[in-house]
């Protein structure tokens, strides 16, 4: 899931504001493959173990006095911003620092990205809860 330029941004209570994009990537750190005797293609596959990854790319606020660090748990939510063909919806998820980066160009300007690991409540839930945003 990618969203540009989406609302409001919040890590606890603290405001991330001038978020340019926010990625929700899935990737599986395991891959369970199958193969028959027939060929060499898989005749099954599995993804028993799936981390959801989030990267908030931002402005970088002047000062930068809420940076969060690598470690830091909480709440992160965000509602992404309406398109012509479907309404706001607001994503929640609790979160961990992985990773903070700052980078700069003439082209850019000074940007920052924050990634994050989501966790699930219960290890099969999913980890992000996504709801219309008026129900927000």
């Amino acid at each position: 899931m990618l969203t540009l330029h989406p609302t409001t941004v919040r890590f606890d209570a603290t405001p991330w504001p001038d978020v340019v994009r926010i990625a929700v990537e899935r990737s599986t750190p395991r891959l369970v493959l199958d193969r028959a005797d027939a060929g060499p293609h898989p005749t099954f596959a599995d993804a028993p173990e799936v981390t959801t990854t989030i990267t908030v790319t931002s402005d970088v606020p002047r000062g930068d006095p809420a940076a969060p660090i690598p470690g830091d748990r909480g709440l992160l939510a965000f509602v992404s911003a309406p398109a012509a063909t479907s309404a706001a919806r607001h994503h929640a998820c609790t979160a961990v620092v992985t990773r903070v980066a700052y980078a700069s160009s003439p082209r850019s300007g000074a940007v920052r990205t924050v990634e994050l690991v989501a966790l699930s409540s219960d290890g099969a839930a999913d980890p992000i809860s996504t709801t219309p945003a008026e129900h927000a």
